[in-house]
Order: C-alpha cells, then structure tokens, then sequence
C-alpha cells in the first residue's frame, strides 16, 4: 500500500542491534570506572596512614632506631628511623648534629603501596 510508513523486520533489527552493542560498551566503560575509583581510594587511605605515622616520627622529642609495624583499618602500615650517614648528611656529625632517615611506608587491602621519606637533623 502507496503512503504507508513505518519501519521493516530489518530495519527495527538493525536498530536492536546498534543498541545493544552502544549498551554494552557503556557497561565496560561505567565498570572500568568503579574499578578506577576503588583502586584509587584504597591508594588515598594508605597514603593518608602512611602521612599520619610520618607526622608521628617528625614529631618525637627524641629519635632512636625504630622498626614497628602494624594494621590500621585493613591497611598494613610499617615505620622505620635509621641514622642517615650517607650522601650530604655524612658531615652531619662535624655540625654536632645527628641525621636520622624517617621512612613510613602502608599498603592498601588491594595491594596498592605508599612510601614516604624525610631526613631530620637533631642533636645527637
């Protein structure tokens, strides 16, 4: 019949077609972000332990050798103050100064890891 219009068997197959594969390529792109997203908040919380006991170990009154570890929230953290000897500290001790090597370093429950350095010169 002249003047009817709709659509063919095919063409609303086509369409069904283009439509399923556009649905399935934005599920893998939604997914890959929540993926993306957790990875980096598990990043974001070892970072911030792994910020507070570096504060810890700049803050203490006096510094020896120390090597602790533990678990805070799911994160596996670990801090370390060793003598800094090496490189420019090495004439530290000429100064009447000690240089000590603050290391803190946490792992995420997703495998993620943070390490953060600083060197403090104190008296010795």
């Amino acid at each position: 019949m002249k003047g009817e219009h709709g659509f063919t068997l095919i063409e609303m197959l086509c369409a069904l077609a283009i439509l399923a594969l556009v649905l399935g390529v934005s599920v893998r792109i939604l997914a890959g972000g929540a993926n993306a997203a957790g990875a980096t908040r598990g990043a974001g919380q070892a970072l911030a332990v792994a910020q507070g006991h570096l504060a810890i170990l700049e803050n203490l009154d006096t510094l020896g050798p120390i090597d602790r570890s533990g678990r805070e929230n799911g994160i596996v953290w670990h801090e370390r103050v060793r003598p800094a000897g090496d490189g420019p500290f090495a004439r530290a001790a000429a100064a009447h100064l000690a240089a000590w090597r603050l290391e803190s370093d946490a792992q995420s429950p997703d495998g993620r890891k943070v390490a953060l350095s600083t060197v403090r010169l104190a008296a010795p």
